[in-house]
């Protein structure tokens, strides 16, 4: 007998193991719907040769299951198959009640991530830009350690269990780390012995700019600052004895190395590095440089040393001192950038932390570096906006609330974090929610490829709101003016509904699919190929020689051997004119017009030469096609007029076309059976189940469930052949 392979799997139900196997015996009998004497005859014919079976009916309680896995993604508990037992048949209300299941618009909405792939794992996506560790790793290990309680008999001074040790805890110590989860079953931070547990783990300071790490705090790597050294605020309040401050708030110390009174920040708040052998070290320099006409280079510079007790120690110290034939530099201990300065590696200037609770922090105290910690949104020395994705500015960290700076692994790691996991998770299903929702509510099926609605999380709602003008890798814009998107809180991961700009045309416009299928041509070639069933198949004959003149016409819809596929891509692929390639930016027509006069003057002149008319229009004039098109829209080149009606209407005027001719809803049907009845449609079916279905299909005024009934009351899905 030759059975179907269904695509869905599922565990056993659980209980009556007797009674299930019974129920499911079709599964290994020779022959299903069979007279029994039939089925002895054919196997006392040819005991060694497999059973030939006549295509039949599957069993009730078989029928069942496979339609509760198929239609809900799990096998069917006992009690549903006694009850199809005892009816003897699988009833309407039946498949009615799967249909109308919670499991089934959920199920129906995995079955589209088959046909959009809305992945955006392998891309580089780093909300708010800078990467930040702690000493090289994830700084959400605070977090894990901050809810982390051991239970040591004797309180330990090194190590983690030092913090968590509840022995530690007594009346006469009430403020020890072990406390905060001794009183608490969680982190609490209004306890002050939670807030002291958030001192005693290392500092988050951001990494991922090579030589800015560098120019920022010296050094000869991603150099942060010490965290053991606790910077406060900017401005203190006058009656905050913790620190001495000027009447203004400003705080002040005494400096160790000058007994002179020295500031934690400067006068438009930048933290200053702290003034101390340490932090702000002085080194030596060679008397006459050895590089060319006498420069000084990398070589010639080298830390101060002392003897104690007979061995060397390197840096600076009261005590330490220049080898012969080197002068002592005097460290700035300024927020002069050091660039790349051949004396960067020594001349060390690092600042203290402070205390703050990130958007990423789960409401957790964490300690960040000062540099990192300040919030204003723009350069205090250029008026630019910060974005430590982008350059160095000492007076910018992370921003408000840390938004500027994402969680990392390490420099070099390709392991998400969880602020990294949480958005490429609510990206990768933002299309699906868009699909169940329509098929939740019985609207036209094809309001999921025009719909301007859709849903949004805490951690989509920080990035849309907050994040994206200071993006690394992938280049997200907000769906609908910020102002206008719901203020979700970044911990609620549930989704919010709400409705996007008028360019949107439903999945097709998310940042899942736009980012998954980076380019115009890639774009048209998915949904030709998911949505209208016809990919592009290259021509019979091959290609033209490499060397044939025709392989220089620039135009792919018009090059030989190229034109077989591309005078189709190029016309439909202008639908998503208006939508960056490897972006999900919307090029509106105001600001990015088909033909820009001044970055026709940067291809032309030089002039005008900005990053807007490199990024997005014609600016190379190396060929005659340069030269003609320059200053041209990307997208708009070499379109024609109905083609630039095309960029203009949006991926949503492809739909409503294609429903037009009846190609889309040939097309979902047959993919639909394919995946219910786990084969494509033979010829006969094709003649005359497919019209069929499709009359069903838009009878119903295209409502998914009614096509999915359809199909799974066929004739052919309950037959076994």
């Amino acid at each position: 007998m030759t059975m179907r392979r269904r695509s869905n799997t599922a565990a056993r139900p659980q209980g009556a193991p007797h009674m299930l196997a019974a129920l499911l015996a079709l599964a290994t009998t020779a022959c299903v719907g069979a007279p029994v004497e039939q089925t002895a005859q054919a196997t006392q014919a040819d005991n060694t040769a497999t059973t030939q079976c006549a295509a039949a009916d599957a069993e009730p309680t078989r029928l069942y299951r496979q339609l509760s896995l198929d239609l809900r993604g799990t096998a069917p508990t006992i009690a549903e198959l006694e009850a199809v037992r005892s009816a003897g048949a699988v009833t309407p209300a039946m498949v009615d009640a799967m249909l109308n299941s919670e499991a089934f618009v959920e199920q129906s909405a995995r079955w589209h991530a088959d046909l959009l792939w809305p992945n955006l794992d392998g891309f580089l996506i780093q909300m708010g830009g800078l990467r930040m560790t702690r000493g090289g790793t994830n700084p959400e290990v605070n977090l894990d350690l901050l809810n982390t309680r051991t239970e040591e008999a004797t309180c330990p001074t090194t190590g983690n269990g030092a913090l968590t040790a509840a022995s530690c805890c007594t009346p006469s110590n009430p403020t020890h780390p072990a406390c905060c989860l001794t009183r608490h079953t969680s982190y609490d931070a209004d306890d002050p012995a939670c807030v002291a547990k958030s001192r005693a783990l290392g500092a988050a300071f951001t990494i991922g700019q090579g030589n800015g790490d560098r120019s920022l705090r010296g050094g000869s790597g991603s150099t942060g600052c010490d965290d053991a050294l606790e910077y406060p605020p900017p401005r203190v309040d006058a009656s905050d004895t913790t620190w001495l401050h000027e009447a203004d708030g400003r705080p002040y110390y005494l400096s160790p190395r000058s007994r002179t009174r020295r500031y934690y920040y400067d006068r438009d708040d930048v933290p200053i590095p702290y003034d101390d052998w340490t932090h702000c070290p002085n080194y030596c320099r060679t008397l006459v440089g050895t590089g060319v006409g006498g420069s000084f280079v990398a070589g010639d510079y080298r830390a101060k040393e002392r003897v104690e007790a007979g061995r060397v120690i390197v840096g600076d110290h009261p005590a330490a001192t220049c080898p012969t034939g080197y002068t002592e530099v005097v460290n700035t201990c300024d927020n002069a950038l050091t660039g790349l300065n051949p004396d960067t590696s020594l001349r060390l200037r690092r600042e203290g932390y402070r205390l703050l609770r990130p958007y990423w922090s789960e409401g957790h105290w964490t300690k960040v570096c000062a540099y990192e910690a300040q919030e204003r949104t723009n350069s205090i020395y250029t008026g630019a906006m910060c974005n430590p994705a982008v350059r160095v500015d000492p007076s910018c960290g992370c921003g408000p609330n840390g938004l500027y700076c994402t969680p990392s692994q390490g420099r070099l790691s390709p392991l998400a974090t969880r602020a990294e996991r949480r958005i490429r998770q609510a990206l990768n299903d933002e299309p699906l929610r868009i699909v169940a929702s329509v098929i939740a509510r019985d609207e036209d099926y094809y309001n999921a490829y025009t719909t301007r609605r859709s849903f949004i999380t805490g951690p989509l709602s920080t990035l849309f709101r907050e994040q994206s003008t200071r993006m690394m890798g992938l280049s997200i814009t907000p769906p609908v003016e910020p102002a206008m998107l719901p203020r979700v809180p970044y911990e609620d991961e549930s989704w919010h509904e709400y409705v996007r700009g008028p360019e949107h045309a439903g999945v097709l416009t998310t940042a899942a699919f736009l980012g998954r299928f980076p380019t115009w041509r890639a774009r048209i070639n998915r949904v030709r190929t998911a949505l209208l069933c016809r990919p592009f198949e290259p021509p019979a004959g091959g290609l033209p020689a490499p060397d044939d003149a025709c392989n220089r016409e620039p135009n792919l819809a018009h090059r030989c051997g190229c034109q077989h596929c591309h005078s189709s891509i190029e016309p439909l692929s202008a639908y998503w004119g208006r939508w960056a390639e490897r972006s999900s930016v919307y090029l509106d027509p105001t600001n990015y017009p088909s033909f820009d006069p001044n970055c026709a003057q940067c291809a032309n002149t030089g002039q005008n030469c900005t990053a807007r008319c490199r990024s997005f229009y014609v600016t190379s004039v190396a060929d005659a096609d340069g030269s003609r098109y320059a200053g041209t829209l990307f997208s708009a080149l070499y379109r024609s007029t109905d083609e630039m009606n095309r960029m203009e209407q949006g991926p949503g005027a492809l739909v409503s076309q294609a429903i037009s001719t009846g190609e889309m809803q040939a097309c979902t049907t047959n993919t639909l059976w394919r995946r219910l009845v786990g084969r494509p449609m033979n010829d006969e079916e094709s003649r005359r189940v497919l019209p069929e279905l499709v009359r069903t299909f838009e009878g119903s005024q295209h409502n998914y469930r009614a096509l999915v009934r359809a199909i799974v009351t066929a004739p052919a899905y309950r037959r076994i052949d």
